[in-house]
């Protein structure tokens, strides 16, 4: 794919395969999920078979078709949220990197961004920030497809730097529900 052609497939992207999508959650999509690069290495076979039909049928376009084929809210919504309303795996995923335990993040770096937030987003956690992008199957947070930092960051108390669990969050997100 040519350089020139980048913004007809981002067009063509948008409007023939995630035409559901708010621009806000598409734009992040698009430049979060290495669709651009691997559509590069990959453009005989798009131009084989059609956009539609390489993004349900090769394993990695599916995979981000699948994750972002969802119902989704218009414009982005205040939700009220307890630490229990993320999904177990989410959670999990969220407080090992936050005690250390995962290897592939920096510790240092990860503090650094944590006390950034707090610093740039005092009221985080009051439903006044960024829209964070959610997938959720009822009341539950299943994914944070967009601002996992943020949110994770919403559940700390800014002293302690510990997870408060017991106390709600109000977060301003764009929501997605499985169809």
């Amino acid at each position: 794919m040519e350089e020139s052609r980048f913004k007809g497939f981002e067009r063509e992207l948008r409007n023939k395969v995630f035409p559901h999508l708010p621009d806000f959650v598409f734009n992040d999509m698009y430049g979060h999920e290495g669709i651009k690069d691997y559509a590069v290495d990959r453009t005989d076979d798009i131009n084989k078979i059609g956009l539609e039909k390489f993004f349900k049928t090769d394993e990695f376009a599916k995979s981000v078709y699948d994750r972002y084929n969802l119902q989704w809210t218009k414009k982005p919504v205040v939700l009220e949220l307890e630490w229990e309303d993320i999904g177990p795996e989410e959670r999990k995923f969220l407080e090992d990197k936050h005690k250390g335990n995962n290897p592939n993040f920096l510790m240092d770096k990860y503090r650094e961004k944590i006390d950034r937030i707090h610093n740039t987003i005092p009221k985080l956690g009051q439903g006044d920030n960024e829209p964070v992008i959610f997938k959720m199957d009822g009341d539950k947070v299943i994914e944070i497809l967009g601002g996992r930092h943020r949110t994770f960051a919403a559940f700390l108390d800014r002293e302690t730097k510990e997870i408060v669990k017991d106390k709600p969050i109000k977060i301003k997100a764009y929501v997605g529900v499985v169809r």
